[in-house]
């Protein structure tokens, strides 16, 4: 894909829970100064609940049913361009986005504003199994992904090896966030 160097950037911190997306994500936006968008909190919010109340239901159902899945990504999508139709010089967004359908809903949503950027987290599982232990003992947490919604998620996601319309990093997530943030800026500048 061309350079898109002047355009505003869309960044999409996608992969299975406890990835460490939502950590990199949040932290990358921050430095940049752009808006975050995380699908955790805008999922909470539309179903009208505190955003570190716990829902512990089985993988796809309740709050986290495919439909509500939907309205959550559809109501990123629709902030993130209200963002970039604010000037911002760019946004990023962090959920699991796991189908195929649902990576190519962002960059249809958005690529008419931005160069849109995925970056796919993973780690292994032990690291996975730690932030959830970790997760569980903080009562600030806003996600309810625990081992049990990773396994879920590892049997139905669609791995990704290319995006028509966008720019692909597969970032293991194991690193120092100094570390990860650089990658995440290398791989946008050279794209």
């Amino acid at each position: 894909m061309p350079r898109q160097i002047d355009r505003s950037k869309v960044v999409v911190f996608f992969g299975l829970t406890g990835s460490g997306k939502s950590y990199l994500g949040k932290r990358w936006a921050a430095e940049r100064g752009y808006p975050y968008f995380n699908s955790d909190q805008v999922r909470k919010e539309l179903a009208g609940v505190a955003p570190e109340s716990r829902h512990h239901v089985p993988f796809n159902e309740g709050l986290y049913s495919p439909d509500m899945t939907r309205q959550t990504y559809d109501e990123m999508a629709l902030r993130a361009l209200a963002a970039l139709r604010d000037n911002e010089a760019g946004v990023a967004m962090d959920g699991s986005y796991g189908a195929e359908k649902q990576r190519l809903q962002v960059v249809d949503a958005l690529s008419s504003r931005g160069a849109i950027f995925f970056v796919h987290c993973h780690c292994q599982e032990s690291v996975a199994r730690a932030r959830f232990q970790l997760r569980a003992a903080d009562s600030g947490a806003v996600s309810d992904g625990r081992w049990e919604i990773y396994v879920g998620q590892k049997n139905s996601f669609e791995m990704p090896k290319q995006l028509k319309g966008a720019s692909l990093l597969d970032l293991d997530t194991d690193e120092s966030i100094g570390a990860l943030i650089t990658r995440v800026d290398n791989f946008i500048k050279s794209n």
